[in-house]
């Protein structure tokens, strides 16, 4: 099995599999907010979640749904990828297989949300978004103390996951307000897009640094 990952990554950067997971990710959002629009033009990052895509009409649903189940496979390569380098560079393994843990972690809960639209199926999405957020949180936070426990490594770019992570948490904490009475729903709302772009934001700088440092 390890000379088969191998020799994809000979061919295929792996930072390379982050690039076109962001890419269609960010392209299935986009594309099922124009279907969704067509039909409740009233959508913005301040009214509607983003798993609201997920139940919209018009087949947003059907492209935002499919987006949500591609891409954590495609990303799953990508943390194998910085996985493995880690490990090459002497790597801390406890910390750097909890990081991978929770990756798999977020893996797992992007997938439910695919699978089960908030409407239709609310408790297995609810369960869905907390794996995702969840996990996101402690991928950047482990994956950065990994990286910043060796010497070689941009200690900025390890840094990262400190400042982007607080934001999954934030939205949960946020999210629960929603239960009470005579709360606004705006900021939590908001929030949840500043969550999931957060998680985008560290991929984003993750890989185009792993890709510098690789080729």
């Amino acid at each position: 099995m390890d000379k088969v990952v191998d020799k994809l990554y000979e061919k295929i950067n792996g930072s390379v599999f982050a690039f076109l997971a962001v890419g269609i990710n960010l392209g299935c959002i986009f594309t099922a907010y124009l279907l969704y629009i067509q039909v409740d033009p009233s959508f913005t990052i301040f009214t509607h979640f983003i798993s609201d895509l997920g139940d919209g009409q018009n087949f947003s649903n059907f492209v935002f749904n499919i987006g949500m189940l591609c891409t954590p496979i495609i990303f799953l390569f990508f943390y194998i990828f910085l996985t493995r380098y880690l490990l090459t560079q002497d790597a801390r393994k406890g910390f750097l297989y909890l990081s991978f843990a929770s990756a798999l972690f977020s893996f797992l809960g992007n997938i439910l949300v695919g699978i089960f639209p908030s409407e239709s199926f609310r408790i297995p999405h609810l369960i869905g978004a907390l794996f995702s957020f969840a996990g996101s949180f402690f991928t950047s936070i482990f994956y950065s103390i990994t990286e910043l426990s060796l010497p070689d490594f941009n200690k900025k770019i390890a840094s990262s996951g400190f400042f982007l992570a607080p934001f999954p948490i934030v939205f949960m904490l946020l999210y629960i307000t929603l239960y009470l009475p005579g709360i606004n729903s705006t900021i939590p709302i908001f929030t949840e897009w500043l969550a999931y772009f957060s998680e985008i934001i560290w991929v984003v700088i993750q890989s185009i640094y792993l890709f510098k440092i690789t080729r």
